[in-house]
């Protein structure tokens, strides 16, 4: 594993904790085992060692799906109770913390926050797509999806989107 890749991996770890909002270099580098100079190096600046962080995150995030669903393209009316069972499961309630704080970050004007946002969204757009029998609805599923994650995260009992 190479240098940066640890602490990609222990800056992910971080910002599932304290999320992004309680992430600064010094703290970060500190749980990396590094310093904040060094961050700066590997990534470029603050918003590189957080861009680096967030799509670690999302990057776990895949790897827990596939790991979790069938590789093979299904119907949407099948492929969302499973997606539903493991978002329920409360294995993601970290991650949709952060996503949600991103997209927060992204709606005050955030440019970077936005960038990132968007390269994971594509990316989970896709991840979706390709599991789909009818993938020209992957956008339409991940928008319910996370409909159901910004709900359920302020309270209502929502039940999950079916497909």
């Amino acid at each position: 594993m190479s240098e940066k890749l640890k602490y990609t991996d222990a800056l992910a770890d971080y910002v599932l904790i304290h999320g992004i909002s309680g992430a600064s270099l010094r703290p970060m580098a500190k749980a990396a085992g590094t310093s904040d100079r060094m961050l700066v190096y590997h990534y470029g600046s603050k918003a590189g060692v957080m861009e680096a962080a967030l799509k670690e995150i999302a990057e776990r995030n895949s790897v827990t799906l596939e790991t979790t669903l069938p590789a093979i393209p299904m119907p949407a009316d099948q492929l969302m109770p499973m997606i539903g069972a493991a978002m329920q499961s409360g294995m993601f309630s970290q991650s949709i913390a952060v996503f949600l704080e991103l997209a927060s970050l992204s709606l005050r004007g955030d440019e970077t926050a936005k960038a990132v946002g968007q390269a994971i969204g594509e990316h989970f757009r896709d991840w979706l797509a390709a599991r789909l029998t009818e993938p020209d609805r992957a956008l339409e599923l991940l928008s319910a999806i996370e409909g159901w994650g910004v709900l359920t995260a302020v309270g209502l009992d929502v039940p999950f989107p079916t497909g």
